[in-house]
């Protein structure tokens, strides 16, 4: 319907606006703190220009709940301050079909959001890192998108993904000769750090000769290289920008090894419930708009909606941290944030409705006075100023 697109559009240009301030001040933040790195190597300012540049995606998903929640309240805002919030109440549209356009909106910036960290996000800060190591050249390590590249002595190791914690996933090692043919090939699905080594598992070992080849499986086998773990420090990707694909393997990985993934497994459930972060951050702007907007302003409602948003930080961090700290079901501290924000938007909805209804059937009293009595004044809204119609009498005419 017309009404839903109107509030539906005026919400998302409202969010694309407060994203657009928020992630600027973040990337000119980010690139402040680059300056301090050009100069080594090859980074110059043009390389931290691609770097910052590349790190945009993963700064739309960080701001995107507070852009919602400013978004909202100042676009919705400015509809209650040019009375149109009360004009589609007087023409009979429902708090509930409003509040459905509101959610409707709200859903379509959380699918957005999700779509980016999940797909756009991890190339994106892969890529950044990248480019700043191989412009500082910090090592002689190749990565494109189907993994890494590294020489080691006579080995040339590649690599699918770097996992935190010094985990890897699809390791391949080629053994060459003096002249750099191919003696030998290793293939494991995954590797975990020993020491200064390497445990590779479910290990499959080709033997090449000149006449014929080889092939033996192994459950483990120890891979004793020279690769740095500081070099695979800095090319790790981290939990929060992996895919929810990639971390959900990564969780299943440290399970089958009783590993600890306790934060990873936090992290997972935060990403996955950060679309009804969104949906609740928009819900939570609209009981603010509601009623009259006279005694306050675009200044007071910008400073309530960030005030907001960080309390949801604080919280959010603080929750984490506890959650960590006493070994909290991650789940549950996931969903707690958002539980509690979820309430509080549901109260105070539930507050302005009540108000709301008790002024309609103010009016709707009014109306049925003047239905009764057709000298009574019809009751008007507020600031509207009416004048009792003449009346019309008939000339009387002597004869």
């Amino acid at each position: 319907m017309i009404i839903n697109r109107y509030i539906q559009r005026n919400i998302h240009f409202g969010t694309l606006g407060a994203l657009a301030m928020l992630v600027s001040i973040g990337l000119f933040f980010l690139f402040v703190g680059e300056l301090d790195d050009i100069g080594q190597g090859n980074y110059g300012v043009l390389q931290a220009l691609g770097y910052v540049a590349l790190s945009a995606p993963a700064r739309i998903v960080e701001f995107m709940p507070l852009a919602v929640l400013l978004g909202s309240i100042l676009s919705l805002g400015a509809l209650a301050g040019n009375s149109e919030i009360i004009a589609m109440q007087a023409s009979g549209i429902s708090l509930r079909r409003m509040l459905a356009a509101v959610l409707q909106a709200a859903l379509v910036l959380a699918a957005l959001s999700f779509l980016i960290a999940d797909w756009l996000v991890p190339d994106s800060e892969a890529g950044a890192r990248a480019l700043k190591n191989q412009a500082q050249q910090q090592s002689t390590a190749l990565q494109f998108s189907e993994g890494l590249w590294i020489k080691d002595e006579s080995r040339v190791v590649h690599i699918e993904a770097v996992l935190p914690n010094g985990y890897a996933r699809k390791i391949e090692i080629y053994q060459l000769d003096d002249n750099g043919n191919l003696v030998s090939s290793l293939r494991a699905e995954h590797a975990v750090p020993l020491g200064d080594a390497w445990e590779l598992q479910q290990v499959e070992q080709t033997i090449i000769s000149a006449r014929s080849s080889s092939s033996r499986s192994f459950d483990r086998m120890i891979y004793e290289g020279n690769l740095s773990h500081k070099l695979l420090q800095v090319l790790i990707i981290e939990p929060r920008i992996m895919s929810s694909m990639n971390l959900y393997s990564y969780l299943k990985f440290l399970d089958e090894n009783g590993l600890d993934g306790h934060v990873e497994r936090l992290i997972f459930w935060q990403k996955m419930l950060a679309p009804a972060t969104i949906v609740i951050m928009c819900l939570l702007g609209f009981p603010f708009v509601l009623g009259s907007q006279r005694q306050s302003n675009t200044g007071q409602r910008l400073l309530t909606g960030i005030l907001l948003g960080l309390v949801f930080v604080v919280l959010d961090r603080l929750l984490t941290q506890l959650g960590t700290q006493l070994s909290i079901n991650a789940f549950t501290v996931a969903l707690l944030p958002n539980l509690i924000f979820l309430a509080l938007a549901i109260h105070l909805l539930l507050r302005k409705q009540s108000h709301g209804a008790g002024i309609g059937m103010f009016l709707a009293m009014g109306r049925r006075r003047y239905v009764d009595d057709p000298g009574a004044a019809e009751p008007v809204m507020p600031g509207v100023r009416t004048e009792k119609p003449p009346q019309v009498t008939d000339a009387k005419t002597n004869n």
